[in-house]
């Protein structure tokens, strides 16, 4: 016989576990505001090791790469930021709106650069 567990619906289950990382991850951040603006904060410094590992990258790829890696860039930005207001519309009109859509950001930032970064491992070989 299989134990009985109550089953949190998913969205639910996702946004208790963010708002706990958050908390935890967010230097202490006590109000919606300052987990926004931390979030915020942690995204940019994301999106800084984003532009110097794309730098990294550009710096290796042959002449005839780069107009074709500038091209997945810019549809990759163009997707990414889609992708995350699209995350946060579900919670338009809420003060928490903005930590999930920088917290997205700042995920498929990072999704990101582990590709990027294995590109130029791939080349280095």
């Amino acid at each position: 016989m299989k134990p009985s567990y109550d089953i949190i619906p998913m969205k639910k289950y996702l946004l208790l576990a963010l708002l706990l990382f958050c908390f935890c991850n967010n230097s202490f951040a006590q109000t919606q505001m300052e987990m926004n603006a931390t979030a915020y904060a942690d995204y940019k410094k994301a999106d800084a090791q984003l532009n110097k590992v794309y730098k990294q990258l550009m710096g290796i790829v042959t002449k005839s790469e780069k107009p074709l890696l500038i091209q997945a860039e810019k549809d990759w930005v163009k997707f990414r930021d889609s992708h995350c207001k699209f995350e946060a519309s579900q919670y338009e009109g809420g003060s928490i709106k903005p930590l999930i859509y920088y917290n997205c950001l700042e995920e498929s930032t990072k999704k990101r650069i582990a590709e990027l970064k294995a590109s130029i491992k791939d080349r280095n070989l």
